[in-house]
């Protein structure tokens, strides 16, 4: 694996210097998605594309107003679940944690939105539905996805997260279905979710990877990468980069 980040290292010399550096948290602490395995491989990830990128494990001591003010963009690797609620208490967002997010991001923060984040806080709650919102919808109640696979994914528009990268065979992963759209988003990348692969899969091509704008703040929503192995490929780590660094404001 260090080879392999090496080299894609060298291959975004060019993109890097492109950019500005932009300051990350990367938001995680639940037990869910191999997040020990997943956030150190975004961190590093970004590290070596030039930004400075720090970790929460412990979001209910640093999802305040004081602390979300030191960075540009903010990575979501995390979904509440009882598991983890248990085994790292701190990890609980509180109301005033979401708020705090949550102005962050209407105030001109870039958010990057990564799997399974986009299942967390689910309730009907006026501030989980408010997230819902800030996160440009995603899996929620109603996604799906069939069995894990090798799948294409299509680039529908141009667009600095696009930069570089066009049609690509992607996982195997799980392919995200039947996610909340609004209308304000608009899809960058696509893939068909084969129904002869597994019949569970929608026989459609289904959103991946998308953006939208909540208050000021840029959001890029980008449903795969189930673990660190669906995670390897160039493409999908030019995506994650890019998108984190148009989220940040920083991509020229």
């Amino acid at each position: 694996m260090a080879r392999f980040l090496s080299l894609f290292a060298l291959a975004f010399a060019i993109s890097a210097t492109e950019a500005r550096a932009a300051k990350v948290l990367v938001i995680t602490g639940d037990e869910y998605h191999a997040w020990k395995q997943t956030a150190p491989f975004i961190k590093d990830l970004l590290a070596k594309a030039g930004h400075t990128v720090e970790v929460t494990e412990t979001p209910s001591k640093d999802l305040t107003p004081e602390n979300l003010k030191r960075f540009d963009v903010l990575v979501l690797n995390y979904r509440n679940t009882p598991k983890g609620a248990k085994d790292n208490p701190a990890s609980v967002w509180s109301n005033e944690n979401k708020q705090a997010f949550l102005d962050a991001i209407q105030g001109g923060k870039g958010l990057y939105v990564y799997h399974w984040a986009s299942s967390a806080f689910t309730t009907d709650s006026a501030i989980d539905k408010e997230y819902e919102r800030a996160l440009a919808g995603g899996w929620r109640k109603q996604g799906n996805h069939g069995k894990p696979h090798a799948f294409s994914v299509t680039v529908r528009k141009d667009h600095p997260v696009t930069a570089g990268v066009t049609e690509f065979m992607h996982g195997p992963d799980e392919l995200y279905q039947n996610s909340v759209m609004f209308p304000e988003s608009t899809v960058l990348a696509t893939a068909f979710a084969d129904s002869k692969i597994d019949p569970k899969n929608s026989g459609k091509h289904e959103p991946v990877v998308w953006i939208a704008q909540y208050g000021k703040g840029r959001v890029v929503e980008n449903v795969l990468g189930h673990d660190v192995a669906a995670m390897q490929g160039v493409p999908f780590q030019k995506l994650l980069v890019q998108g984190v660094s148009w989220a940040a404001g920083t991509a020229k």
